[in-house]
């Protein structure tokens, strides 16, 4: 009975040696991040260093990153006169842009500003309908267009207070 104990305790003694040396194994490994760069992302990049990866990836970032200044309200002497009506389309976009307004509650469209290309800006403009005096809840439709195809690409919106004074 000696030995078959003797053995047990040879066994289980190299099982728990075993399993000791792999929990180490994997306790001792750095769990240094990979860069992963798509082909579909980056094409053309196969060999290249970290800053050029960095640099093409900040270029793509840049083409697809747009932003709007637009004023959250406009207001117009009468329904017939200029009003003040400011829309920027910023030069560090690359996507032309066309805003139109329209009633909150009809979604009748009563102004198109037509193309605003980047480093365009629109601070005054005509209503293309009458409207009599009062407050008017409105939305600023901007469409985001491609720059070489002129496809539109997006739509965001903007709610925007409309005030006729007379």
């Amino acid at each position: 009975m000696g030995k078959k104990h003797q053995k047990k305790w040879i066994v289980l003694g190299l099982l728990l040696l075993i399993i000791g040396g792999i929990v180490l194994y994997f306790n001792n490994q750095e769990n240094e991040p990979v860069p992963i760069v798509s082909a579909d992302l980056l094409p053309g990049l196969r060999d290249a260093s970290d800053i050029e990866i960095a640099k093409r990836a900040q270029e793509i970032a840049d083409a697809n990153y747009f932003t709007l200044q637009i004023a959250p309200f406009a207001v117009f002497e009468n329904g017939e006169s200029e009003g003040s009506i400011e829309i920027v389309n910023p030069g560090t976009n690359v996507y032309p842009i066309a805003v139109d307004l329209t009633l909150a509650e009809t979604g009748e469209v009563i102004y198109s500003s037509g193309a605003i290309y980047p480093n365009q800006q629109i601070v005054g403009a005509k209503l293309d309908k009458s409207l009599e005096k009062g407050e008017y809840q409105g939305i600023a439709r901007i469409n985001i267009y491609d720059p070489e195809t002129n496809e539109r690409q997006g739509i965001t919106e903007a709610e925007i207070s409309i005030t006729i004074q007379n």
